[in-house]
């Protein structure tokens, strides 16, 4: 009875562990999510402030994997650079001892009045607020971490007193390759290598694991990390790829690194790593987060060595894909935010670049700037929606250097072109896919057959005019784009009258593919209004949903 009970408190506390591992990541990821951005902007190119903002969000989301699809995004963003990026990465590992450091120290009192304070947030409803919310709940997240840590520091004393356990662990420190891999299958499992090290400090602390079997198992760990995260990167590709190799070749190449320190003061009883450490402290709970810690500088040491050959090597096993390269803005840049006409400028040409994907979704890209061709729809909207918030920021950032009320007046105009955007390409996608089903009535078929050519059509002179900018084209647009004859809804009635006996599929399909149609029409119609004029909106009573002569063209 007293083995299950002993059994059940260190299930109890790694219970309570892994509930606030992931709340601390939730929470506080949020938080650092919102500040890393400014941050990585200003300071990533000095190279100690990149290495600082990688320590202190180690130190607070807890998780290497989190901050590597933090990074991943902002890459993909065009937020970041891949070198921007490796001082934050790897220095983000070292940030995550600072947890497994404090496990190391009796923090019992701590524990206790953090998880009084929590109470008392909770009591004064702090946790119903909006703005304390992420804060409050990262504190609970933080108290059940420790407080599951306890329970398993109490498990683990207990543990050691069952004859069976003790023996296990006696006969398991004979073999250093059942360790390590024990290290590595743990860390592969759980997702994180210092999840795998404070289990171990608990063990070791216990007296069930000696300092040489904790030492393998913390290594082990930190190559699972390694193959975890290279695992999590398996169906990424371009630079996000990138950086998760990245991340799991300097863990593993940090364990390589020190692997022959260990070996060699095992095989021949010279005092290298194992000595050092002992030399620091006599606490072997301290001395396997010293372990931890030594693999975290390793790494950030391959990294600073290896630097100039990792990088070729990235860029082979994971080259940038065509969706991504389509994703990098080509005009605009921070420096032309200090003039505000030229910058203007450079967001119409972005702008119009953008609006150049919207034939892709039709198969059309006989036109298109610089030959680019994304195959998959949804690549084509992924990327649309990255320039689109890269220039969304651009707008922002030139709002925000103190600009004149006519250059502000240009900037809301861009603004609201840049919604536009995004809801054509929105549209486009689920029109595009509404198209690519097959539809087994004639006349529907023939009718999303002449709605794509239709639209293809207008899409075309629609970016001629949007690339030039030509006052008569951009007439020319809005007059194709003009509804006055309601000849969408007379097509629909058409399909109606070829066949009395629609079912409710093909009605719903019907109605589907015209309303997307109107509604693309219409914000055609409404974008080169916007380019006509930065200053003037069109009257409410001309805004009807339209069809046009692009429906003529669908007839």
């Amino acid at each position: 009875m007293q083995t299950l009970d002993t059994f059940a408190l260190i299930l109890a506390g790694l219970g309570l562990f892994f509930v606030g591992s992931k709340g601390i990541a939730a929470n506080l990821g949020q938080l650092a999510g919102r500040s890393l951005r400014q941050w990585v902007a200003r300071s990533t190119g000095n190279y100690a402030m990149s290495a600082a903002i990688g320590t202190l969000a180690g130190a607070v989301v807890q998780s290497t994997n989190a901050i590597t699809v933090i990074l991943m995004s902002m890459a993909k963003a065009d937020m970041i650079t891949l070198r921007q990026a490796q001082p934050i990465l790897v220095w983000s590992n070292v940030g995550t001892s600072v947890l497994v450091l404090a496990v190391a120290i009796d923090i019992h009192l701590f524990v206790l009045l953090l998880t009084a304070t929590t109470g008392l947030f909770y009591y004064l409803n702090l946790d119903r607020s909006p703005r304390w919310r992420p804060f409050v709940s990262a504190l609970l997240a933080i108290s059940l971490l420790f407080l599951g840590l306890q329970l398993m520091h109490n498990g683990n004393h207990e543990l050691r007193n069952i004859d069976w356990v003790r023996e296990f662990f006696q006969m398991s420190a004979r073999w250093s390759v059942l360790a390590f891999g024990v290290g590595v299958v743990l860390a592969i499992a759980l997702q994180s290598s210092s999840t795998v090290t404070i289990i171990a400090i608990s063990m070791s602390a216990a007296g069930l694991f000696t300092l040489d079997q904790a030492m393998l198992t913390v290594l082990g760990a930190s190559v699972g990390s390694g193959f975890s995260t290279y695992i999590v990167s398996a169906g990424m590709e371009g630079s996000s790829r990138q950086l998760a190799i990245l991340q799991a070749a300097v863990k593993i190449l940090g364990v390589v690194a020190l692997l022959p320190l260990v070996i060699v003061e095992r095989a021949f009883h010279i005092p290298l790593l194992t000595a050092l450490i002992r030399l620091i402290t006599s606490d072997i709970a301290k001395q396997v987060a010293l372990v931890y810690l030594a693999c975290q500088i390793a790494a950030v040491a391959v990294q600073a060595i290896f630097d100039r050959a990792l990088y070729p090597l990235l860029t082979y096993m994971a080259p940038p894909s065509v969706e991504e390269t389509a994703s990098k803005p080509r005009y605009l840049y921070d420096q032309a935010l200090a003039e505000p006409e030229t910058a203007l400028a450079l967001v119409d040409r972005e702008q119009a670049r953008v609006f150049g994907f919207l034939p892709l979704y039709l198969g059309v890209a006989d036109l298109l700037e610089g030959g680019e061709t994304i195959r998959e729809r949804g690549a084509v909207l992924a990327a649309a929606a990255t320039l689109d918030e890269v220039i969304g920021r651009f707008l922002t950032g030139l709002a925000d250097t103190g600009a004149s009320r006519d250059v502000l007046v240009a900037i809301a105009n861009r603004q609201a072109r840049n919604g536009f955007l995004q809801s054509l390409h929105e549209a486009l996608h689920e029109l595009s896919a509404a198209l690519a089903k097959p539809f087994d009535l004639p006349a529907l078929r023939s009718l999303a057959e002449n709605l794509s050519e239709g639209l293809a059509a207008l899409l075309m002179v629609a970016y001629e005019a949007v690339r030039d900018g030509d006052a008569d084209d951009l007439a020319l647009l809005q007059k194709m784009a003009a509804d006055r004859d309601s000849l969408v809804d007379q097509m629909r009635r058409r399909v109606f009258s070829a066949d009395k006996s629609l079912s409710a599929q093909d009605q719903q399909a019907l109605y589907t593919i015209t309303s997307l149609f109107e509604r693309i029409v219409w914000m055609l119609r409404r974008f080169a209004a916007l380019l006509v004029d930065a200053g003037e909106q069109e009257p409410a009573a001309t805004l009807e949903t339209p069809g046009g002569a692009a429906a003529e063209l669908a007839k």
